[in-house]
Order: C-alpha cells, then sequence, then structure tokens
C-alpha cells in the first residue's frame, strides 16, 4: 500500500498542476510570402485573468514545433478577463508576418476589440501595431498606433508620438495596457 502512495504521490508532484487551456495556435514564416525566413508556432493560453504568447522558431523550410525552450514566453501580453473571443492571425505580406494577437471582449461597461501587432526583426520580438476600438459607457472610441511610422490616430485626431528607441517596442515587456501607460493612447474618460 505504501509503495502505490509513494508512487502516487511521484506521479503527482511531476505533473503540471493546472493544464493549459490553449486559446489558439498560428504558425508562419517571418519572411512572408516569400517563405525563406525562420518559421515559428505561437501558441496563446489562458493565464488567468490574462492572455500568455508562447512563440517557438524553426529552421527556413522546416516547420517550427511547440518542443524545448521557446524563444519568446509574455505571460501577460494580453488582458483574457471578460474575452469572449481570443486568437492568433498570421498576416503575410511582401516585406514580412505579422502576428496579431485579437481580443473582442465585453463587460458590464463596454465592449471592444484588441489588435496587438508583432513581428520578428533583428532577433526582437516588436510591437509594431496597436489597435483598440470599442464602446464605453455608451461612447466610441478607437486608437490606432502605427509603432513603424509612430503616429496615433485616436477618434480620427492623428498625432505623432515621441521617438523610442527599438528595444522601446521589445514584445518580451509588453503588457494589455502598455499603450496606455506609454502614452501611445489615451484612456477614454
Amino acid at each position: 500500500m505504501r509503495v502505490i502512495a509513494s508512487l502516487a504521490l511521484f506521479l503527482a508532484s511531476a505533473l503540471p498542476a493546472v493544464a493549459e487551456n490553449v486559446l489558439s495556435e498560428a504558425s508562419g514564416n517571418w519572411a512572408g510570402e516569400s517563405g525563406e525566413g525562420f518559421s515559428f508556432l505561437a501558441r496563446l493560453t489562458q493565464n488567468e485573468d490574462m492572455a500568455r504568447l508562447v512563440i517557438w522558431g524553426g529552421n527556413p523550410g522546416s516547420a517550427a514545433l511547440a518542443e524545448g525552450e521557446p524563444q519568446f514566453d509574455n505571460p501577460v501580453i494580453a488582458l483574457g478577463a471578460f474575452a469572449t473571443k481570443q486568437a492568433l492571425e498570421v498576416v503575410e505580406g511582401a516585406d514580412g508576418s505579422v502576428l496579431q494577437i485579437v481580443t473582442d471582449y465585453a463587460d458590464e461597461e463596454g465592449t471592444g476589440r484588441i489588435v496587438t501587432e508583432l513581428q520578428f526583426l533583428d532577433n526582437q520580438f516588436t510591437v509594431v501595431g496597436y489597435h483598440h476600438t470599442g464602446e464605453l459607457a455608451g461612447k466610441a472610441f478607437a486608437c490606432d498606433v502605427d509603432l513603424w511610422k509612430m503616429t496615433a490616430v485616436e477618434d480620427g485626431e492623428t498625432r505623432v508620438l515621441e521617438p523610442v528607441g527599438f528595444e522601446a517596442l521589445n514584445a518580451s515587456d509588453w503588457t494589455w495596457d502598455a499603450a496606455y501607460e506609454r502614452g501611445f493612447c489615451h484612456r477614454a474618460e
């Protein structure tokens, strides 16, 4: 009996405490339509009230696999609470692929959609765009940020953002409210 109890305890301690709830997966090639760059596999999972993004890389010409140490892991990159849909989408262009984290949400105060855009540039997972549209307490709002051009369009008005260094756009420390905390967007009053 002790052997069975010891074995059960050992197996329980070897297994993860909670299984990941996979929300979405997407794969592609960072070079875009040419397919001549590094491949990737991205997975979005539930992490309490947040969404976690993990990305594994592969070599040109071979598919990336969800094995071993990931190249990227941000456990708080997107809001998970109140999400009605969370998905990863890949937009391929001639100049490269963009990985989008799409979150539709609804709560007692409003509804909206947040799209965070990432690219793999110069060995860094880089946030290149952020789009948040919705309605809060009956009032519509929109903020579209283009971090290539360093511009933001909020409710139809365009403004030029203060230039930031390349490292400031690293997706490793991007959080669900980073666009507001960094002044790219303003909170609805």
